[in-house]
């Protein structure tokens, strides 16, 4: 999971994969890597790679294995997870 696939800064064109109404403001990996345990996924961060469409911007990525469950609709579960512990802050 890069984090470009659920930045709402991000265009679609650019690599968001969820709609701008549900993404995060500039999602960390640590974000996602926490937000994916806390939904009892087990991470593993890649923080040396890039987004191939943003190969100049060292993003790192997060592997998540998804049982089950959509591309999308994980997405959704940790974008929702991040904005929930942001507005607990």
């Amino acid at each position: 999971m890069w984090p470009v696939y659920i930045d709402s800064k991000r265009s679609r064109n650019e690599g968001r994969k969820i709609p701008k109404d549900d993404a995060v403001s500039a999602p960390s990996l640590s974000e996602i890597s926490r937000a994916a345990r806390k939904l009892n996924f087990s991470p593993e961060t890649e923080s040396s790679k890039s987004y191939p469409g943003l190969w100049y911007e060292s993003s790192g990525r997060v592997i998540v294995e998804r049982n089950e469950i959509s591309k999308k609709e994980l997405l959704l579960k940790i974008s929702n997870m991040i904005n929930g512990s942001r507005k607990n802050k």
